[in-house]
This record gives C-alpha cells, structure tokens and sequence, in this order.
C-alpha cells in the first residue's frame, strides 16, 4: 500500500521520498553498527548511556551528510566565476538579515506583533531561512544601493563567521550586550553591515529596548530546567560513570570527540570525506587557516593580483585574497540583485534551506516554554 501511494506521486517528489528512504536505511545501518559492534566498547565505555545514544543518532546523521557531500566537496571544484557568484547571492540576503534582526528587537519589547512568531527562537530559524520568511519586506532599490555603498568600503566583511565561529546573524542577546556594555572606542562583534545600516538609518536605539519578552520566555524556561535538573539527580545512580573534562565531553558536535572517533574506527574514504566536508564548513579561526585558504584560492587565479608587503605574509596573502574576492563579489552584487528582482516579480520561490539542528533546536525551545508555563500553573500556550 505503501508502494502504490509512491507510485501516485509525481516524479521529482518520488525521489525525494527514495533518496529520503536510502538515508533513513544508512543512518540506521551506522546507528545498528555503533550499538552493537564490539570494537567501540571501549570507546565509549566511560560515558553515560544517555549521552552514547545520542552521541549514535547524531553521529550516524552526519555520517551520511559526510559520504553524501563531503566526497562533492573533497572532489567538486566549482567555477571561479560561479563560486563568487553565490558569495554575492549570500551577501545580498545580509539586508533581510539587518531588516529581521530589527523586527525581533521590537518584538521583543513587545511594540510589534509578527504572525507565526511565537518565541524568540523562531527569529533563529528564519535566520537559516531567510529566503522564505516573507514576513521581511523584498529588498527595495535604495536598500540595495545602500549596501552596495557599504560593500565598496574597504572594511566591508563578506562573512562575518569567517572570523568568529560563535557567530549568527539573528544573535540579539551577544549583540544587545555588546552594544549596551561597549566602552568608547571598543571594535564591536556586532556585524559591520549592522552598523553601516545603523549608522544611516539610526536604527541602533532598538538595541536599547527592552527585552521583554525575553524575560518572560527565561522565567519559564528556568523553571522547566530546573525541574529537569532536580529530577535527573535523584534518578541518576550513584555507579553511574563519570563524564570526562570538558575538553573530552562527548557529543558528535565536539571536534577533538568527533574526529578522534573518525581516525580510530572509519576507512580512508571516509576519513578523507569528513575532513573535507568539515573544513568546508568550519569558520576559519586563525591566520594560518585564511591564509591557506587565500593560497588555494589566488593560486588558481590567472590574472596578476598585487600583495602589499607586511612583517607577516600571512596577513599580505589574507588582505590580497579578501581584496580581489570583494571587487569580484561588488561586479556581480547588480546581477544578483537583478535575478532576484525577477524571481520576485515570477513568483519563483528559493529553495528551502533547512537545519535539521536549528528545527530541533527550536522544538526544544517550545517545549520548554509549554512545560515551565505549565509548572508555574499557567495555561500551555505562548499567550503570555
């Protein structure tokens, strides 16, 4: 029955549902694999079951993430001129970024109301979700001259987590605090596009609102994790093994965890797809990581590109690299803008960008929130 009900949908949407079946047959394989080979007893043998089972679901998804794209990523080499290309289309969607972190600042002070949001966490979905959150006006001709003035300064960041790993554009409690607690003359971590907007627009007072509702949401979610905490200690037995240091705490999203279980218990292949895959999405955090990147980069340039001299080259090949990547991305800011002008006016939708982390994430949220209301003996509801 099953079978049939397949076979009554249309073809893309048949794939979809195969594809979608195959990787719900390989994360289980790893997960059955993980559970019951021996050969990882000892790995995990100093952890608490809890934590293992979740370390198997989540290692077993990126597994799959990693033979699925990370051998693309290890192999694809993308033309120059299309990887500057999407760098623009990334870049123009920082103005919907600016314009939805505005809106939670004054739907935090409770001074708007925006369907479909709930909770705070939901500003950190459509975050990943920029492109479908239509509650953000379509970018507007002076919105897009405005940032393409900010793009011409020399200053002007391509992405901001290139630099700090922490970072996400919808971050209001990081920034509100940086803003509010800056002393004079301080760099801020508050992203540079922000500021330009803010500066033009004197949009930064939102930052001094208060945060409301936020308030509300943390009174809930303490109780519920507090209650979480006292009856997870009177559960938990005393045999039960201790976790190691923080350095060592085991969780699949822990990188010296992760990539130590990697080397000691998968092939070559896979080994090779998982370095490649996570280097690919791992924010660059040192000199030495941007410059190698910056190498890789100009090498396979064939024009001449100038590098100023400097007492670290590292810094001279960053700066070169940063440079001649921002003229590229700045030729093509008109084009992007002009192809979403059309998709705008076609009605052609973006694809969707989904997290499987951030939905979950956002689940959680929810939930905690019901179950404090519930504690506190309030209806459970985001009516508050």
């Amino acid at each position: 029955m099953e079978n049939e009900n397949k076979e009554n949908l249309p073809e893309h949407l048949r794939q979809e549902v195969d594809e979608a079946e195959k990787e719900a047959i390989a994360r289980m394989e790893i997960e059955y694999e993980l559970r019951h080979n021996d050969r990882y007893k000892e790995f995990f043998a100093t952890y608490h079951p809890d934590d293992i089972e979740e370390f198997i679901k989540s290692y077993a998804r990126r597994k799959v993430t990693w033979v699925n794209w990370g051998k693309f990523y290890y192999e694809h080499n993308e033309d120059h001129q299309l990887r500057f290309y999407n760098m623009a289309q990334s870049c123009l969607w920082q103005i919907q970024q600016k314009k939805l972190f505005n809106l939670q600042c004054q739907w935090r002070a409770e001074k708007i109301k925006i369907p479909g949001i709930t909770t705070s966490m939901d500003f950190r979905y459509w975050e990943y979700n920029i492109k479908q959150c239509n509650f953000v006006q379509p970018i507007t001709q002076w919105e897009f001259d405005l940032y393409m003035e900010y793009f011409q300064n020399p200053d002007a960041e391509v992405d901001p987590a290139e630099a700090d790993y922490e970072f996400e554009w919808q971050d209001y409690l990081r920034f509100t605090e940086e803003y509010n607690n800056a002393k004079e003359g301080e760099e801020l971590i508050i992203p540079l596009w922000y500021q330009f907007y803010d500066t033009r627009m004197g949009t930064d007072k939102l930052m001094n609102l208060n945060d409301l509702r936020g308030e509300k949401e943390s009174k809930y979610l303490k109780l519920y994790y507090d209650n979480i905490s006292k009856t997870t200690a009177e559960e938990k037995s005393d045999t039960t093994p201790t976790k190691k240091d923080t350095a060592e705490y085991l969780s699949v999203y822990n990188p010296t965890i992760i990539e130590k279980f990697v080397r000691s218990y998968e092939d070559r292949d896979i080994l090779k797809y998982f370095l490649s895959y996570e280097k690919s999405h791992k924010p660059m955090d040192f000199a030495d990581e941007l410059a190698e990147m910056a190498f890789k980069e100009l090498k396979e340039i064939s024009e001449v590109i100038p590098v100023r001299a400097s007492s670290d080259w590292r810094e001279s090949l960053i700066e070169a690299w940063e440079e001649y990547r921002g003229k590229q991305i700045l030729k093509l800011l008109p084009l992007v803008y002009e192809d979403y002008l059309q998709k705008q006016e076609l009605g052609i939708s973006y694809e969707k960008e989904e997290s499987v982390e951030v939905n979950e994430e956002l689940e959680e949220w929810k939930t905690a929130i019901l179950k404090g209301r519930e504690l506190s003996g309030e209806a459970a509801d985001f009516n508050f």
